[in-house]
């Protein structure tokens, strides 16, 4: 599968690396490609390093892993994106922390908005960057929850998520997100107390 990860801040680059060790063909794209800094990320996955307009031709899967202010952008890179699958990863934290879009929308309906006909599932977004590496604690999966609206594009990202080594949970339509969003704020919070960005969310079952 040919994915597109739009960005390689700490949340791209470690998804990225995850699906290439999965055999998945991985593009970044990225303002300043010719940039020194992204040489060890290229040298360290194999994957290619491009601009995004580049990277977004012909990608099985789109990964929005920018500032979800910097979406507005992204969509202006292509004229339609009708039925394009679209992970996406970004988080609309306001200052506290506190959800700078929430309640009665979500940011994942924001951007669904911002790239009509897109196929887009929220998912990555409550865990941080530590874990794409080393999803499993203790003989456990870490849990990774999703949601979105086409049957389709579900089924292909819940593949991925299993490729890094989480167990994927289906919250259901994209409107969930207004629910799985507030759980980045908990992660936060969670680290701030805890003094550690190496733990995981999970569910434990009887």
């Amino acid at each position: 599968m040919r994915i597109a990860v739009v960005g390689s801040g700490r949340i791209g680059a470690g998804l990225g690396r995850a699906w290439v060790r999965a055999g998945h063909a991985v593009v970044f794209g990225v303002r300043h490609p010719d940039d020194p800094k992204y040489a060890p990320l290229m040298a360290e996955t194999g994957a290619v390093v491009t601009t995004l307009a580049a990277a977004l031709d012909g990608a099985d899967v789109t990964v929005l892993a920018t500032p979800f202010s910097a979406v507005p952008d992204v969509a202006r890179e292509l004229p339609d994106w009708s039925g394009r699958v679209v992970i996406d990863c970004t988080n609309a934290i306001g200052p506290g922390p506190s959800l700078a879009v929430g309640h009665t929308d979500s940011a994942a309906e924001v951007n669904a908005r911002l790239l009509p006909g897109a196929r887009l599932v929220k998912s990555f977004t409550a865990q941080g960057a530590e874990s794409l590496a080393h999803p499993v604690y203790a003989g456990v999966r870490a849990t990774n929850f999703y949601c979105g609206d086409d049957a389709h594009a579900k089924g292909v990202v819940r593949g991925l998520i299993e490729d890094v080594g989480f167990e994927p949970l289906d919250l259901g339509g994209l409107s969930a997100a207004r629910v799985l969003e507030p759980m980045t704020l908990v992660w936060l919070l969670a680290s701030r107390a805890l003094g550690s960005r190496e733990f995981a969310f999970t569910l434990l079952r009887q």
